[in-house]
């Protein structure tokens, strides 16, 4: 459980060390904030939006990109929970001036979706991760996830990330609310990028790499195993064939050709088909050896017959 912990945390700080320079790409980012963490609340000093954040480091990273928009005008209060996972984290409150600042009243999501600009929405998801996200230890399992109360704004999310991203996001019904995961490795590693997590996207892609070794040499082990119990068969089915002959008609009533063979297959039980063509006069192809033990275990087989006739 730790080590995914670990994982997940390894994402959050290097999405929350980025720089933030373009004031675009930071109202987007806060934008993202706002859908996943942010509230309406109604007080005697009138309206205003509230956003809770679960730890220090996210919203340390939401007062940079307000910085950034160069918005002064904000509360922020501590945060503490007790119990089994004590944590901290904070409360900002701005004045509903902050909705314009960032462009919302002008549809900012509807810019976003039409420009279909990669830095655009990748600077919205990571907000929107950073409120709503996690990601499991990729040394495990693949499972980058969003858990969200609206399923149909999840919805307009994974159309853009599987029909103008390519990948295959997939939303689950919870019981009191929506989920939207990628599961394949390549789409962990492309939404990684698409947020800025360059690093921990290098981290997966050298999981996939190591996985991908470990297969190849799987298979090829199983390959040579079985290579091997084929060979060991096949082996042991000729001697038995040159021991029928030698009880019946001995080894030396055979041609020539296969006398030789025969021989050389008796006085070296380990050795290939393509070893025994090299101790042949001349020497011999894999294949010629082959024809040549297939006449000698003909004759074996006709002689059981026989015997048993």
């Amino acid at each position: 459980m730790r080590s995914e912990i670990n994982f997940s945390e390894f994402v959050r700080h290097e999405l929350c060390s980025l720089s933030v320079d373009d004031p675009q790409l930071a109202a987007n980012e806060a934008y993202g904030f706002v859908k996943a963490r942010g509230s309406l609340n109604l007080s005697q000093s009138g309206a205003e939006v509230s956003l809770r954040f679960p730890n220090i480091q996210t919203t340390r990273r939401f007062l940079k990109l307000l910085k950034a928009l160069s918005v002064k005008d904000y509360q922020m209060m501590m945060l503490s929970t007790k119990g089994l996972w004590p944590a901290r984290g904070a409360q900002v409150n701005l004045g509903l001036e902050f909705l314009e600042k960032i462009g919302v009243k002008e549809s900012l999501w509807d810019k976003i979706i039409e420009h279909r600009d990669p830095a655009m929405f990748g600077a919205f998801l990571r907000g929107f991760y950073l409120g709503c996200g996690s990601i499991l230890n990729p040394a495990r399992t693949y499972h980058w996830e969003l858990t969200y109360h609206d399923g149909e704004f999840l919805q307009q999310i994974a159309n853009v990330l599987n029909h103008t991203l390519g990948l295959e996001a997939k939303i689950k019904r919870l019981k009191h609310a929506y989920r939207l995961s990628l599961r394949r490795a390549q789409d962990v590693v492309e939404v990684l990028h698409l947020i800025g997590a360059i690093e921990a996207a290098n981290r997966v892609e050298e999981l996939v790499r190591q996985r991908s070794i470990a297969s190849d040499v799987n298979r090829s082990m199983n390959f040579i195993s079985a290579n091997a119990d084929r060979i060991g068969k096949s082996t042991a089915a000729q001697l038995k064939a040159l021991q029928i002959i030698e009880k019946t008609i001995g080894i030396d009533s055979l041609d020539e050709e296969l006398r030789e063979i025969a021989k050389l297959r008796l006085e070296n039980e380990d050795l290939s088909l393509r070893e025994l063509g090299e101790l042949m006069t001349p020497p011999m192809s894999k294949s010629m050896v082959y024809s040549r033990l297939r006449k000698i275990m003909s004759i074996a087989k006709n002689l059981a017959q026989e015997r048993v006739g």
